[in-house]
């Protein structure tokens, strides 16, 4: 019989009850299925489109996403992990860090 694994649904309607398990889905999948947000499909769709169009950028431009502390800049697949691709926001919480995002990959930041 095959090992299933499934990625954990949290609902927002039962939440916070569910603290438990939100900690637990990113704990150990880092990530999670979020169910009644009432995020519109639109916003998510454009949010989809804009994430796309960064991580279609050629690499020696996600390149200058740099590193400001280990593992914070842009990550490139690699042999062992040929599909992790990330690019990072050192300091999201602050105009500054954004903007300095948006300017090393010279895309707008809106």
């Amino acid at each position: 019989m095959a090992n299933e694994c499934s990625i954990s649904v949290i609902d927002l309607h039962d939440f916070p009850d569910l603290t438990s398990k939100l900690m637990a889905a990113c704990e150990e999948w880092g990530c999670f299925k979020l169910l009644n947000h009432h995020i519109p499909s639109t916003l998510m769709s454009a949010m989809k489109l804009v994430i796309k169009e960064l991580f279609d950028l050629p690499v020696e431009i996600k390149l200058r996403n740099l590193d400001v502390i280990t593992t914070s800049g842009y990550m490139v697949p690699t042999e062992i992990n040929p599909l992790y691709d990330s690019l990072g926001v050192y300091d999201m919480a602050s105009r500054r860090g954004i903007e300095t995002f948006f300017a090393q990959l010279d895309a707008s930041p809106h």
